[in-house]
């Protein structure tokens, strides 16, 4: 008897409804997932640290902590996924990377980014666990087929994604 192996899969995400349309597809698509929600930048690491994962969707935009009911998450990390790609080089963690944002725009004033430029320095920094980005628009289709061509990818070698 062969037993299927578990494709264990960590969402960093904040946003109640995004999380829950990519936890969906998520599910739909890879077979005998374990997916294992995070909702912030620290609660994200410490996953990261403590288990391991075939891959990772990661929010670019995030509170510092969980939101609960006493508490407001912290200030809002507009390059949180970013700090969580730096961490997991600095702790070498070399999971894959994918991120997935409703953001085209990053940053204030003079340090305003543009999503094609975020991905060109993720790329340059994190060559060896970044897979790429894909722009979440909940009014738009185009993510789904985006995000499912990066899994494919992502585990070609590992899983048979259907």
């Amino acid at each position: 008897m062969v037993l299927a192996t578990m494709v264990n899969v960590l969402l960093i995400e904040d946003d109640e409804n995004k999380r829950g349309q990519l936890a969906a597809l998520i599910e739909a698509v890879v077979p005998n997932v374990s997916l294992f929600i995070s909702k912030s930048l620290n609660s994200g690491l410490r996953s990261l640290v403590v288990d391991r994962f075939d891959f990772v969707i990661l929010d670019m935009t995030m509170p510092s902590f969980d939101i609960g009911p006493d508490d407001d998450g912290g200030r809002p990390q507009a390059y949180g996924g970013r700090e969580i790609l730096q961490q997991m080089d600095r702790r070498g963690i070399k999971t894959p990377v994918i991120v997935v944002t409703q953001f085209d725009r990053f940053g204030e004033g003079k340090n305003v980014t543009d999503l094609s430029e975020l991905d060109s320095q993720l790329r340059l920094e994190h060559p060896d666990i970044y897979q790429g980005v894909v722009y979440y628009n909940v009014a738009l289709t185009g993510w789904r087929e985006a995000l499912l061509a990066m899994i494919r990818t992502v585990s070609a070698e590992t899983l048979v994604v259907g």
